[in-house]
């Protein structure tokens, strides 16, 4: 599949995170998203227009990795990795360009992508309060085979299983 263009029903004409959200200090790491009202279960509350997301194809990351590293380019990689999520159905890296860029990652998240897959798009798991900070799971998003993303939850201690016992 090719990446989309910058126009067609993957993209909303307004995203409602600027509406919905605001970016604080948070107690999770630097900057976090956080609702600004009360925000009811199963809200899209971001759903990307054409101008919030830039996508880097398989092929632009490999012309980036075999290119020449300087200083700049390498930080240019870094910055794009971190704020970066994978899209498998375009086979693309989507750098979030607004402030959903500033989501923090939760074991315990409050959002995540849609069950029904659509891209571009978060959606809220249960009720949010205004004030709370928005989080999801980056291990729930789609798994990029040629770069490495989200390499820093290997510092992050996981929850313990919690054991479930069935009565007979």
């Amino acid at each position: 599949m090719t990446p989309p263009q910058t126009s067609g029903s993957y993209f909303a004409k307004s995203n409602p995170a600027f509406e919905l959200t605001e970016v604080r200090p948070s107690t999770i790491n630097g900057l976090g998203v956080f609702a600004r009202k009360p925000i009811p279960r199963g809200t899209m509350w971001w759903w990307a227009r054409p101008e919030d997301v830039v996508l880097l194809t398989q092929d632009q990351y490999m012309t980036l990795q075999r290119s020449v590293r300087t200083p700049a380019v390498q930080q240019f990689l870094d910055v794009y990795l971190l704020y970066a999520y994978y899209e498998a159905p375009f086979n693309s890296l989507v750098l979030i360009l607004d402030n959903a860029r500033h989501i923090n990652h939760s074991y315990s998240p409050n959002s995540g992508v849609p069950l029904s897959k659509e891209p571009f798009r978060s959606q809220t798991l249960r009720d949010i309060a205004a004030g709370e900070e928005i989080l999801e799971d980056y291990t729930k998003y789609d798994s990029c085979p040629w770069a490495s993303l989200y390499g820093f939850l290997q510092e992050i201690p996981k929850p313990p299983l919690q054991e479930v016992y069935v009565r007979r």
